[in-house]
């Protein structure tokens, strides 16, 4: 997690003007995207998500969370932590844009994992290894490359693809069309998705070996899997510095995923309404 907070430190000690990558950003009303800068808020947030896995703490009821988010580039470079991405944080170069296009080289692409601890299942009795298998935080670090192309003000379409290269924890990619529109100063945005993960990834997120199995969580092995989702979200500016933002998300998940002894339910329902300063 060191990992991340240098990031976040990183964003939150660089000045800028407004620009943006991130598709989320691109929907939510992101301008001036060749330019150099960038933006930084800081805010706080209340959302609610489904229990999904076993695993998985902060689901069920409304909870409350600080909101930092930003981006900066120069020179084609960037870092970003874009509130109500899906994509985690993103350090990477801009290989090539025009008008219409641009192609992103990520080189550090970070998103929340599972860990186990370093030891050897098989040494454990029954209790030890499912306390072993309920895992820990953990991040998954990749790298790979994300292609945009823009439709004027208001279409979007994006598709990513990064590698793990920390843990070796597979492939994962996303294809993503998102159109925005504004109502008076409401800025309103859909979003489309589908995602792909690798057998290997799956394996690592929502498998169990021979070695590890127990009655609670028997022997499984996933291969690779789609999942689909819809994103419908809002944005309005309460003032010069201070703008509001509400977003529904619902994600399909696949059958590889839902039949995991650690899954919980078919989807993932996702509710964040926020209020930051912008910098």
């Amino acid at each position: 997690m060191r990992i991340l907070w240098f990031f976040v430190l990183t964003l939150s000690i660089l000045p800028g003007t407004a620009a943006a990558s991130d598709i989320a950003s691109s929907v939510n009303g992101g301008s001036n995207r060749l330019a150099d800068g960038g933006d930084f808020e800081l805010g706080m947030s209340v959302y609610g998500i489904n229990q999904i896995d076993v695993r998985q703490t902060g689901s069920g009821t409304a909870q409350l969370s600080l909101l930092i988010s930003g981006m900066y580039q120069y020179k084609g470079m960037f870092v970003e932590m874009i509130h109500q991405s899906q994509d985690g944080v993103n350090l990477g170069v801009n290989l090539w844009s025009s008008e219409d296009w641009s192609f992103d080289l990520l080189l550090a692409n970070l998103q929340g994992s599972w860990s186990r601890p370093d030891v050897d299942p098989s040494t454990l009795d029954e209790a030890g290894r499912n306390a072993y298998l309920l895992s820990e935080d953990s991040l998954y670090i990749g790298a790979g490359f994300r292609a945009t192309r823009y439709w004027g003000d208001n279409y979007v379409f994006q598709y990513r693809l990064v590698s793990d290269y920390y843990d070796d924890q597979g492939i994962q990619s996303s294809a993503r069309l998102g159109k925005s529109w504004q109502v008076r100063n409401w800025n309103f945005h859909v979003l489309g998705s589908v995602g792909y993960s690798s057998a290997t990834l799956n394996r690592y997120l929502f498998g169990v070996s021979k070695e590890e199995a127990t009655e609670r969580f028997p022997e499984y092995h996933p291969s690779s899997s789609f999942s689909y989702g819809m994103e419908l979200g809002v944005a309005y500016p309460l003032s010069e510095s201070f703008v509001f933002r509400a977003m529904y998300r619902f994600n399909v998940l696949s059958q590889e995923v839902t039949d995991s002894p650690f899954n919980q339910a078919g989807y993932a329902s996702y509710f964040n309404a926020s209020i930051s300063y912008v910098f």
